[in-house]
């Protein structure tokens, strides 16, 4: 799963070895936002790439920080692909 938030990109992978462990990918910039740096481990030099290992439940208060941080303001700037027409367009009864 990839997020892309205001407090940064991340990835987050199942591990196959441990099935309740979860693997988080991000610029260290944006994991050290996060979680504390001595966690946060180099994954691939070349593209300045870390990351840390998180339980499931640790893993769930992450994603529900993020959407904490959401700004509610923007929602009416949310574009979904729905097959219903845009409200100007819809036939009046």
């Amino acid at each position: 799963m990839k997020i892309s938030s205001q407090t940064g990109n991340f990835k987050i992978i199942q591990t196959i070895k441990n099935r309740d462990e979860l693997l988080v990918l991000g610029s260290w910039r944006d994991l050290i936002k996060v979680f504390a740096s001595q966690r946060i481990f180099l994954v691939n030099k070349k593209e300045s790439l870390f990351g840390l290992y998180l339980c499931k439940q640790e893993c769930a208060d992450f994603v529900y920080q993020i959407i904490q941080e959401i700004n509610y303001c923007e929602w009416d700037a949310i574009n979904l692909d729905t097959n219903e027409p845009p409200h100007h367009y819809r036939a009046m009864g």
